[in-house]
């Protein structure tokens, strides 16, 4: 009897050690075959824009190191709320991701109430980049600079028309109060004009129906080049290497208006651990080609590489910054 139950203990535990050996051979096995499928980037924004531009680039550079398809999904509208929260009902599984920035994380968290995820329960993969603010007057404008921008706001607050990107509450927003601030003018006298992005703003600035549009250099790039409007200043702690006269806040007296664009890439709650590695060592491959490199400088994104946890700790404390930025301004 003692050996036969012996024998029954012995085979049970090698039943055992069978099925946990295939489970993790099968574990093993898929985090080695990730990705095997298309992956979607969501950009939660239209096509043409900045973050629609950043992620096609890095779509087409991440399908040739994974070795997938990566396609880029436009879901605009809504304040953008709606494409992200897509993303955050995704399956956790790497084939979902989220193209973002600052717009609809740290400054969405700050600025609207009621959202329906938590900006920190998604899961950062990294961040690529910034692009500096770029404050544009109409190319006929008599103002030359800052100091006549400043001056003309304080002149007559309560007519100068600028333009807001939906709710005002993105790195546009944040720069505009940033400038406010600094030459002391409540932003609440002025006359903001709600577009729907830095394209339409452009356009409301060159046709003479604002004063002041700010967007990224990427958005202003054409009419730039059209010579319908005329850049005053940038945001950035060096020159935009694109537009090389034009120059920073902190050279024209502000240094304190420094917002930056962010880029992001994130995915649902609980992305696995061995799906953010394959994703970051592809990432780190991607930004530190020089074919890569110079392909986002030439949209306006200066590369500046955030790993997920450095990432997800730059969030954090931009968001801190900015939440008492916003309370000063309101």
């Amino acid at each position: 009897m003692r050996r036969m139950k012996k024998s029954k203990v012995l085979v049970g535990f090698l039943s055992l050690l069978i099925v946990t050996v295939v489970v993790w051979e099968g574990r093993a096995q898929s985090q080695e075959a990730y990705p095997t499928r298309p992956i979607e980037m969501i950009v939660p924004y239209a096509a043409g824009g900045s973050s629609d531009l950043h992620g096609r680039t890095v779509a087409s550079f991440l399908s040739k190191k994974l070795g997938v398809p990566v396609n880029v999904i436009n879901k605009p509208g809504g304040n953008a709320i709606p494409g992200v929260l897509s993303v955050y009902n995704a399956n956790p599984d790497g084939y979902t991701l989220l193209v973002d920035g600052n717009t609809t994380n740290s400054m969405m968290g700050v600025a609207v109430k009621d959202l329906p995820f938590k900006v920190m329960d998604r899961t950062f993969v990294s961040i690529t980049g910034f692009s500096p603010q770029l404050f544009v007057v109409a190319a006929k404008s008599p103002l030359q600079n800052m100091k006549d921008l400043a001056a003309e706001v304080k002149r007559d607050p309560e007519n100068f028309k600028w333009t807001m990107h939906g709710a005002g509450t993105d790195s546009v927003g944040f720069a505009v109060r940033q400038f406010f601030k600094e030459i002391d003018v409540d932003i609440r006298k002025t006359k903001a004009i709600t577009v729907a992005g830095g394209a339409p703003g452009v356009i409301m600035v060159a046709g003479g129906n604002a004063v002041l549009e700010c967007t990224t250099v990427a958005s202003a790039t054409p009419s730039l080049r059209a010579g319908t409007i005329k850049g005053l200043s940038v945001t950035s702690k060096d020159r935009d290497p694109n537009l090389p006269d034009v120059p920073t806040t902190a050279e024209s007296g502000y240094p304190n208006v420094n917002i930056m664009q962010s880029y992001v890439i994130s995915g649902p709650p609980k992305l696995p651990a061995f799906i953010i590695a394959k994703l970051n060592k592809a990432m780190e491959e991607i930004f530190r080609d020089p074919e890569a490199i110079a392909k986002f400088r030439s949209i306006g994104i200066e590369i500046s590489y955030h790993n997920s946890e450095a990432a997800r700790k730059f969030i954090i404390k931009e968001s801190d910054d900015l939440s008492k930025l916003w309370s000063s301004v309101q």
